[in-house]
């Protein structure tokens, strides 16, 4: 891996990054990958590609943009510590992909789609503490729980 840039100069670039996830259509990108976007298969995950419709747009805008960042940290611009502590946002959405990656590859011929977002956080195992601890909060969504309710009453 090259040298890091020296920390002024990677400030600068993450705050010039930190100025394009402000931009109107980056935002409502980001809100819909952060929240709405719940692929729960790869075939769930190649369809929303597939669609080619706005929220296509979205995922790809997103998640391109992510892995950008990673590849700044693959070529020595950032370092994966001050990406690790500056970019949550991005080993989250990474975690709703993660699973389905290798599939959606192979599947659509794409074998170097979103590689450097990979290597970073799957290289680094602070940076898959997150996405396993949002897998496992996706399987317990998954399970019906049952509620003990306790009723008050003033009488």
């Amino acid at each position: 891996m090259p040298k890091p840039k020296s920390p002024i100069q990677q400030a600068e670039l993450l705050l010039h990054l930190y100025e394009l996830r402000r931009e109107a259509v980056m935002r409502q990108a980001r809100s819909y990958v952060g929240g709405q976007f719940q692929p729960h298969s790869a075939e769930e995950f190649m369809d929303a590609i597939r669609k080619g419709d706005q929220q296509t747009s979205y995922i790809l805008q997103v998640f391109g943009y992510w892995d950008m960042v990673c590849a700044f940290v693959l070529h020595g611009a950032l370092t994966e510590g001050l990406v690790y502590d500056t970019c949550q946002e991005m080993y989250f959405q990474w975690a709703k992909i993660q699973p389905y990656i290798k599939t959606f590859r192979r599947e659509l011929n794409l074998p170097e789609w979103m590689q450097s977002i990979e290597k970073v956080v799957d290289g680094s195992p602070k940076g898959r503490r997150p996405h396993r601890h949002h897998a496992s909060q996706r399987q317990s969504l998954r399970r019906p729980r049952h509620k003990n309710v306790i009723i008050l009453s003033d009488r």
